[in-house]
This record gives C-alpha cells, structure tokens and sequence, in this order.
C-alpha cells in the first residue's frame, strides 16, 4: 500500500529529528533535561497495535506517550499517527484535525509534505459521484495544489499531481451535471454560464468536446452566434477526429446564419 509506505517515509524523517540522547523538543526550545520515562516504548506498543489494525488501543498508546513525556519531546510523532491511525481506520474527517493540527503547530518540519498529502487524500477519498457534494474535490485540488507549490520535489509529487488531475475531473463533470440540469430546463444561459466554466477553468478535460458542442449549442439557442461560432472553432481546431466535433458539423453549423 502506497500510503503505508509513504507513512514509514514520513516517520522516518520524524524520528531523525529526535537525537538518541534527546535534548531535542519537538517545535520548542531546546532543553538538556531527558524525559525520566522511555517513551519509545510505548511508541512501539503503539506501532505494534497499528500494524495489526487495532486503531483504538494503537491510539491509546500514543496519547500515553503524552503523560509520560512532561518535555513535549515526541508531541509531532505523536500527531502524526494519531492521524494515520483515524486515516488507516476510514475516519477521514479525525485524520484530517490531526494532521492539520500538526501543520499548524510544525509548519517546516520534514514530514510536512507527507501531512499535507494525506490531508488532500483526507479529502480525496470523500469524493462522490458527479451529482454528490463537490466540496471533498475542491478540498482536495486546494490540498494537492498547496503541497505541489510549497514543497517542490517532493516524494509524493506525482501521486499528489495524478490525484489533483482525478479531482479536476471530477469537478469538470460535476460542473457538466450542474449545466445539463439548466440545459433541460431551457435555462441556456445559465448552462452556458457552466459549460464555459469548465472551459476556462479544467482545460483539456476528458469531456471537453461534449461541453463545448453543448456550450455552442447554448450560444445558438440565445441566438449569440459569435460566440457559437468562436466555441465550435475550438471544437474543431481541438478535438478534429472526436465524434462530438462530427456531430456539431451535422447538428449545428447550419444553426449559425452566414453573414
């Protein structure tokens, strides 16, 4: 599993930020004085429990590292999994406050680029069908777009830059849904406010030259015929060999009155 992987990636980063003799706190000051309890004992009951997909006492352990760490030292790990371990059990929404939670407080610690991936995946995963709430996928776009900007090269680059593309789609089609529902409704302006939304905003869909062929056929019916004839030229230009493009030639061409 992807994520698993990317996880171990993560906690390895975390953890070599902690010196084995452990005068480093987690986003504090440093301080020379050693937590009089070993919690990486504990963090390590802990891991066993996730491994095993027993999410509930995982978590326990982890927050029990808490009580035995007065210094704060692992407060960053700690966050981390208490994320993956709700991320791991399907509870997007309580991985989603943890992670966050952990950007707000070590915006520049390494494991940021694997938080705010598993943010948007937080988000991604929520995704519905076209007709659903759009509001995971606008999430997730922001999400992935964040991390692709702030942090360059990162390891979860083309997943992060695959995943954002999928949620693109999946807008440009929720969008079309939106459209069509006015296009029924001979609301033509309306639907043609939609079908030129995806346009300008997903360019290159998978759907384009069904949107553009509906987007002309709207310009049409308001009787707009420059900018029928402005869209149909980029169905043709753009997509010459697709069945829509052939479609337009026969349905819709002769629709524009020649000047």
């Amino acid at each position: 599993m992807k994520t698993r992987r990317y996880a171990v990636f993560a906690l390895a980063a975390l953890l070599a930020l902690l010196p084995a003799c452990t005068v480093f706190r987690w986003g504090g000051q440093p301080s020379a004085k050693a937590p009089q309890s070993n919690p990486d004992e504990i963090f390590k009951q802990g891991e066993a429990l996730l491994s095993k997909g027993d999410y509930k006492q995982a978590r326990k352990k982890y927050n029990e590292i808490r009580a035995h760490d007065p210094e704060r030292y692992y407060d960053a790990l700690v966050e981390v999994r208490l994320g993956d371990s709700y991320y791991e059990q399907g509870r997007y929404d309580e991985a989603e406050v943890e992670y966050k939670r952990f950007l707000t407080l070590h915006p520049k610690n390494k494991a940021a680029p694997y938080v705010l991936y598993q943010v948007g995946m937080c988000n991604f995963r929520q995704i519905d069908l076209p007709d659903r709430d759009p509001s995971f996928a606008q999430n997730s776009i922001k999400d992935f777009s964040k991390l692709l900007k702030e942090f360059p090269g990162n390891p979860y680059e083309d997943e992060a830059k695959e995943k954002l593309r999928l949620s693109r789609v999946f807008m440009a089609r929720h969008e079309f849904v939106v459209g069509w529902f006015y296009y029924e409704k001979d609301d033509y302006k309306a639907a043609a406010r939609r079908f030129k939304g995806i346009i300008s905003r997903y360019p290159g869909s998978q759907d384009e030259p069904k949107v553009l062929y509906f987007l002309a056929d709207s310009y049409i019916r308001l009787k707009k015929y420059s900018d029928a004839k402005d869209t149909l030229a980029m169905l043709y230009q753009g997509h010459p060999n697709n069945r829509y493009a052939e479609k337009a030639k026969k349905d819709l061409a002769g629709e524009i009155p020649a000047k």
